[in-house]
């Protein structure tokens, strides 16, 4: 079996971890993870624990650990990295083209519209949406999320734009398992009641909430439809209800667009154009997508300070 190229070196972060005074754990892991990457044909212990610089026994401890849960394999005295790596690898790759393509989209949208813009992807395992990016808008009073913020899908706009768009099985068991909370007077917790609205927003291709899940905040929000058809991704701005009711069908109509910029560069489509429902307290779905309201002063109006 062909050994591993002589070029295949320490990950440039072990140069550094004299320098690192937290845990080893986490670090060394990761150095393997960057080992193996580079070693298309895998490596034996003795090679690693000599490229590592890591004791031979620490190493294999937490060789053991991360080929028990999928992350390493090893085959033939050698290892590799494994299909819960590959999958990790798979996933980081998405977003970052995601991200390259949203980007100037996402800027465009916040000047357009002048409220904070949202990129979020779809965690399934933990069944929420997860903010990848957020440009601020530059208003007194305006919406504040963190990237790697997580919110929930039953009552968030950009959450119900991913979960609108899954697979009908995905949104069945969600539904039927998830813990409903009634984080505001209008968050709606009814199952039947949301099934009916995740049908609405599969059919009208764009989401408008308001204060579900924080009270004044609101939300627009649109699915990001890949070359493959599938919905990882959507985007939406964070705005105060006051400047959301009456821009209601402008922001819809920005949110889309934007929604169908990005699915085009990425390969895909957009759903279908915007059919808004009446809004009036039986069928508007108040909820928002993302941190509370955060007031400025004019002196520091185009400070990006955290939520």
């Amino acid at each position: 079996m062909k050994r591993p190229s002589a070029s295949v070196s320490a990950p440039a972060s072990s140069s550094s971890s004299d320098d690192y005074s937290g845990p080893k754990s986490p670090l060394r892991v990761m150095q393997i993870v960057e080992l193996l990457a580079a070693a298309t044909n895998g490596m034996s212990l003795a090679a690693m624990t000599e490229t590592l610089q890591i004791p031979k026994t620490s190493l294999l401890n937490h060789l053991r650990v991360m080929v028990g849960a999928g992350y390493v394999s090893l085959r033939d005295a050698r290892y590799a990295l494994g299909p819960a790596a590959m999958r990790l690898g798979a996933i980081i790759a998405a977003d970052a083209s995601v991200l390259a393509a949203a980007r100037p989209v996402a800027a465009d949208l916040m000047a357009r519209s002048g409220e904070t813009v949202m990129l979020a992807t779809l965690d399934e395992r933990s069944a929420e949406a997860l903010y990848i990016d957020v440009i601020h808008s530059q208003q007194d009073i305006r919406y504040s999320p963190r990237v790697g913020s997580r919110w929930p899908l039953y009552c968030t706009g950009i959450g119900r734009a991913l979960l609108a768009f899954q697979e009908p099985s995905f949104i069945l068991r969600y539904l039927a398992e998830t813990d409903m909370l009634r984080r505001t007077p209008r968050t709606i917790t009814e199952r039947a009641r949301l099934r009916r609205i995740v049908d609405e927003v599969r059919s009208s291709g764009v989401v408008v909430t308001q204060g579900e899940h924080t009270v004044g905040a609101g939300a627009v929000a649109a699915p990001i439809i890949e070359r493959d058809g599938r919905v990882r991704h959507a985007i939406g701005i964070g705005v105060p209800i006051d400047r959301l009711v009456p821009r209601r069908e402008l922001l819809a109509a920005l949110v889309a667009e934007a929604a169908r910029q990005v699915s085009w560069t990425l390969g895909g489509h957009a759903a279908a154009p915007p059919k808004l429902a009446p809004q009036n307290s039986g069928n508007s779905t108040p909820s928002v997508a993302a941190a509370p309201l955060k007031r400025t002063s004019r002196a520091r109006q185009g400070e990006r300070r955290p939520a």
